[in-house]
Formats: structure tokens, C-alpha cells, sequence
């Protein structure tokens, strides 16, 4: 009987490319997550995907309120909103406490003089970062859930940096401190789990490949 946890691989989807699947997937980090808060700006949030795919940050949790639907800009993710699994939450109460049940710390970015910067604290172990909106930063009821406020310091006339940016900034200095404790490889990032995430892109693998045959053979019968 065929174990149905079995990879399952497209017939056009080479042994290559599902080699590299496994070789993402084994660095994906579980332990660190990225929050963003009630951004207005769908390529912000492409820009921000697609840093977050390079650094292996596989789970973006979203707060959005609006009634339209969250519109990525392809172009700015480069495709890595295929990569990167979005959960969306309806407030951030919702969903800073449920990651606190988890055991995630949360880091909230906050421009003010009683937050600490942003390389000084510590990213080892579950940690959530929370960036607000473009216009007025993260809300009064994430900074209350919040377990660390965190800046990154500015010597120009600016005061703070585009949300995108922050977010790399901020990733690639995670990044670094977990190589240094051991948790790149993220241990938490079981076999398993990996097993589960390789089938989720093959899965978005095969419904692409099937759109682009649709297309070709709307194509076709045009002619």
C-alpha cells in the first residue's frame, strides 16, 4: 500500500528541482516569525516576503482588517509568496497571544528612546518580530504584549527606515545570532515537518503547471 506521507512529484517537476526543495526546506527556521501589523501597501508586504524567504523565515503572520483581500505585488516578492506560508489573523490581540502560547517572545519595533536596539537582544529560541504600518508604527496593544521593544538606530534627518528595509535589517541580524547558537538548522524544523512543507510546494507546483497548461490549450484552440 503507498504511504500516503509520500512526497508526491509532479511529472514535469525534475529530481533537481525537488532537491532543492529539500535543501530549503532542511534551513527553514520554525523558531523565528516575522508580524506585520495592518500594513497598507501590498508591495511592502511582497518586499518583505521575499526577505523573509531568503532568510528561511517560512511562517509571515498577517493582522488585516480591511475588507479587500491582501494583494501581493509579484514582481517585488520575485515569487517567493509561493514559498512563504501566510496565516492571517483578524487583530493583532489574536494573534500576539496565540504565538505567546506558543512560547514566542515578542520583539515589537517601536522608534522611541526606552526601546532597546535591535542587535542587543537576544534572537535564540521562538521569536516573533512585530512591524507596524507604514504611517504610525505598531499599535498600543502590540507594544503592551510586547516582551522587548526594539530599535535600529538612525544618524541621519530620518527617523526610521522604510518597513521593507527594517524587516531585513532586523532578519539578517536574527539570522546571524542563530548560525552562532547552533540554530541553523533550526532543530525545531523536524524531518518530518519538512516532509509536510515539500508537500505543500509540490502541491502549488502542480496547480501552476496545470493553470499554464490551461492557458496553452486556450492558446490552441484559438488557432
Amino acid at each position: 500500500m503507498e504511504d500516503e506521507s509520500a512526497t508526491r512529484v509532479p511529472d514535469r517537476l525534475t529530481l533537481r528541482r525537488l532537491e532543492r526543495m529539500r535543501e530549503v526546506a532542511k534551513f527553514r527556521q520554525f523558531g523565528l516569525r516575522l508580524v506585520l501589523e495592518n500594513l497598507e501597501k501590498g508591495r511592502n508586504i511582497s518586499a518583505i516576503t521575499r526577505t523573509a524567504d531568503s532568510v528561511g523565515v517560512q511562517f509571515l503572520h498577517v493582522v488585516h482588517q480591511g475588507l479587500q483581500p491582501i494583494l501581493l505585488n509579484e514582481r517585488a516578492s520575485a515569487g517567493a509568496h509561493r514559498w512563504v506560508t501566510l496565516i492571517q489573523h483578524p487583530d493583532i490581540v489574536h494573534c500576539l497571544t496565540e504565538l505567546k502560547e506558543q512560547g514566542f517572545r515578542i520583539y515589537c519595533t517601536y522608534v522611541d528612546p526606552s526601546a532597546r536596539l535591535f542587535d542587543e537582544v537576544s534572537y535564540s529560541g521562538r521569536v516573533a518580530i512585530v512591524l507596524g504600518t507604514e504611517s504610525s508604527g505598531v499599535s498600543l496593544q502590540a507594544l503592551t504584549l510586547a516582551d522587548e521593544r526594539i530599535v535600529i538606530p538612525q544618524l541621519g534627518f530620518s527617523n526610521s527606515l522604510n518597513v521593507s528595509v527594517a524587516a531585513a535589517v532586523i532578519l539578517y541580524e536574527a539570522l546571524r545570532q542563530r548560525k552562532q547558537a547552533g540554530l541553523v538548522p533550526d532543530p525545531e524544523m523536524t524531518p518530518s515537518l519538512q516532509e509536510q512543507l515539500i508537500n505543500q510546494w509540490l502541491e502549488r507546483e502542480k496547480s501552476l503547471l496545470a493553470r499554464s497548461q490551461k492557458f496553452v490549450q486556450w492558446g490552441d484552440d484559438e488557432d
